[in-house]
């Protein structure tokens, strides 16, 4: 397969992927993110939050329209989003451009000052670095913690060789189509415990019995799967 066929293949595939199961899975995820960054200002009796999205991608949609949506329309909240991913300089120009929003090299991320932001989200984006990178992974967290008070982190949870492959194949279906790197290894439950310990992680609440697809899609809609953890 050539590299035009690949590209026609990746579009089709964004496409499909959308149509299927990507809005459906944005708002349930919305939601709960919402809602656990609402509570999170409440308690610290924040007006404004300054949230870091670590690894956003191009395309953020997810905190673009429909968190911010939802915190500052129904919560009544005031935020501001700083995105950073490995953008080139093409790229940020285009992206700062065309949005409220601040993107930023993850360079960057050395020159925030201590305590910067109130929340840092990493979503669906650890098992993309690779669970096998730990030492990458320690000096990125390192980082994080430095400037954020609040972590929240989605991923997922395999259970054994079958899970593992079905997870596989929606990281397959999900990303293929926006060239994104593939993994082989997702969190356990025990090895999601150790990444805290290592990384000196406070867990204050965890999320994992919630679907994300819709009825008629059993066999990825295990609410198992997918998890959302809160951690200081």
């Amino acid at each position: 397969m050539h590299l035009g066929q690949v590209n026609i293949l990746r579009k089709q595939l964004s496409k499909l992927k959308e149509i299927i199961s990507q809005k459906y899975r944005r708002e349930v995820l919305s939601n709960l993110l919402s809602s656990e960054i609402y509570q999170l200002a409440k308690n610290n009796k924040k007006k404004t939050v300054t949230i870091l999205d670590y690894g956003s991608g191009y395309n953020p949609i997810l905190i673009n329209q429909i968190i911010k949506k939802i915190l500052i329309k129904s919560k009544k909240i005031k935020i501001k989003v700083y995105c950073f991913d490995d953008y080139s300089k093409d790229q940020l120009k285009k992206l700062n451009n065309s949005s409220k929003f601040s993107f930023r090299n993850i360079a960057d991320l050395s020159k925030i000052k201590k305590k910067g932001f109130h929340i840092t989200l990493i979503i669906d984006v650890i098992h993309h670095v690779g669970l096998e990178k730990v030492d990458k992974i320690k000096k990125i967290f390192l980082k994080l913690k430095k400037m954020s008070n609040f972590l929240i982190i989605k991923d997922h949870f395999e259970y054994g060789f079958l899970s593992n492959l079905l997870l596989i194949g929606m990281d397959f279906f999900s990303n293929y189509g926006d060239g994104t790197n593939i993994p082989k290894k997702y969190f356990t439950i025990s090895s999601f415990e150790k990444f805290c310990e290592i990384n000196k992680l406070t867990e204050i609440k965890r999320i994992n019995d919630k679907k994300y697809y819709k009825w008629y899609w059993p066999i990825v809609n295990n609410e198992k799967l997918q998890f959302i953890s809160v951690l200081k």
